[in-house]
């Protein structure tokens, strides 16, 4: 299996990218039609999205809260001891792959020097260095890193993924390629068995704690329907926190605040990034699809559409932090627009709800209410995600500028000032969310200036316009290209090199934060 599986015809396929890109805009236009066609259905339609935004807001916060305390807790398990205590822990051999495209060595270095720290025995670990073959200077790269690392775990592979016609360049068809490659090594050359071979893929940038690969032996073995499962563990963008600007770094807290309380609320949780699962199971469902950009959603719903049948598939969280760089460029302007790359880069996730719309509804044998609920969860994420903004901030205040009179004679300004205060009702959460966020970061080099320090809170304030800028406009981007067929490009977001020793949170190894 090389691709994705036929679903639906093409013009089938089109009328769903179609409505889901203007319902985008019917939603996110709808405070400026709204004001003249209906201003009174809109300020109750205003009111009652409050109402699911305060629900929102608090459920993130508590369920990031309840993440935090688990991840603390979860660095302080010895998970090496654990597993040796676990019948077939012998048997288990790891496999990390790591596609890479024009990265700086010196990134891949960092991810590698975190990948053999781990406490996990490295004579069972396996790396594959995943590079593209239009890459020029990859075979240089390529060199200088298995000198540095090869003889530190069992096997240092590379890979050369080519360009092959009817593939999309990206991260899920070099996985489709490499893992294939990798799985005639380890299982047809040398032996090992496949159902003992687990599967990692990390980002270039990706600094795993060094008790994941034991905290994910503990969960594959410990789980009967291991089949069944995909591991992901609490992304955060703090590596670099500190070298990138102010905006940038709400932006980047709120994202990773974001992950932590992902993994508590499990039930409609889809894998970002960084990931695990049995090779045995990628071999069953075929691989990652080649025709995709969203690789880690694809692959969560290609299982779930593969094995669904049998049993729940789903997404288990392992409370440990992979620490990763927010997108950073060399100036302030460079920065936010790879911040803006990367958020449109995610948000293009929405060009799975098709694909997840006519899967599940072609999948009778799956339970009606298990693909209604993937269905609804994930296509109401990357709804709200563009327009959520525009009905929050304009709102009812173009239906008071377009009839200042009937505003008041009509109701719609009691049901505003309810609105408002249902708006104001979320600051307690976006307290909590910024007080983790601070928890979260790594402690700031050096002395700071006061000045510093003020102005560092003070960003908060700017938060309505980072929200536009960094989160609501690229998604409404992503929607666009997805409405007009102009299709997204897989760009790999820009890494400069850092310290070695830098991006070590204050709580790693479960130490509370000062």
């Amino acid at each position: 299996m090389t691709g994705s599986p036929s679903t639906a015809s093409p013009s089938m396929q089109r009328a769903l990218e179609v409505g889901i890109g203007s319902l985008t805009w019917v939603l996110l236009s709808a405070p400026v039609w709204g004001a003249y066609l209906a201003p009174h259905n809109l300020v109750l339609f205003l009111l009652l999205f409050n109402v699911y935004w305060l629900y929102k807001s608090t459920s993130m916060a508590g369920a990031a809260l309840i993440g935090y305390r688990r991840l603390i807790s979860g660095q302080k398990v010895d998970w090496l001891t654990v597993c040796q205590g676990t019948p077939g822990w012998g048997r288990v051999r790891h496999l990390v792959v790591i596609p890479t495209y024009r990265e700086p060595p010196e990134v891949l270095e960092v991810m590698l020097d975190h990948l053999v720290d781990q406490d996990f025995p490295r004579d069972r670990l396996s790396v594959v260095l995943a590079f593209e073959e239009r890459d020029a200077g990859a075979r240089d790269r390529a060199a200088r890193l298995v000198g540095q690392f090869e003889e530190r775990v069992d096997h240092l592979w590379v890979t050369f993924h080519p360009d092959i016609d009817g593939e999309v360049r990206g991260k899920s068809s070099n996985l489709a390629y490499s893992v294939r490659w990798a799985k005639r090594k380890l299982v047809e050359e040398l032996g090992f068995p496949i159902e003992d071979i687990v599967v990692t893929v990390c980002d270039a940038d990706s600094r795993l704690h060094r008790r994941f690969l034991s905290a994910l032996t503990c969960q594959f073995l410990q789980d009967p329907d291991r089949r069944f499962r995909i591991w992901q563990p609490a992304l955060m963008f703090y590596s670099n926190i500190w070298r990138i600007p102010a905006p940038a770094r709400i932006s980047a807290g709120l994202y990773s605040v974001w992950q932590l309380s992902r993994l508590v609320t499990r039930y409609k949780l889809v894998t970002q990034s960084t990931y695990s699962l049995a090779l045995a199971t990628c071999e069953e469902v075929g691989y990652w699809d080649v025709d995709v950009i969203p690789e880690d959603s694809r692959m969560f719903f290609k299982l779930f559409f593969a094995l669904g049948h049998e049993r729940e598939v789903r997404v288990e969280p392992i409370f440990l932090p992979v620490m990763a760089d927010a997108a950073e460029g060399s100036s302030l302007v460079a920065t936010l627009a790879n911040h803006y790359r990367q958020t449109r880069r995610w948000a293009w996730g929405v060009s799975d709800v098709p694909y997840l719309l006519c899967r599940a509804a072609r999948a009778t044998d799956i339970p009606f209410w298990a693909r209604l609920r993937r269905v609804t969860f994930y296509s109401e994420e990357h709804v709200v995600w563009p327009t959520h903004w525009f009905l929050l901030t304009i709102g009812a205040h173009l239906v008071a500028y377009q009839d200042p009179v009937g505003w008041q004679a009509s109701g719609m300004a009691s049901i505003a000032a309810a609105s408002s205060w249902l708006l104001t009702a979320c600051l307690p959460s976006v307290a909590v969310i910024a007080w983790l966020d601070r928890r979260l970061r790594p402690p700031r080099p050096g002395a700071v200036p006061v000045c510093d320090r003020v102005a560092d809170v003070a960003v908060w304030g700017m938060l309505p316009a980072i929200g536009l800028i960094l989160t609501a406009l690229p998604a409404v981007d992503a929607h666009t290209r997805l409405l007009f067929g102009r299709y997204l490009h897989y760009q790999v977001t820009e890494k400069l090199p850092a310290d070695r020793q830098y991006g070590a949170p204050h709580w790693a190894d479960g130490a509370e934060a000062a």
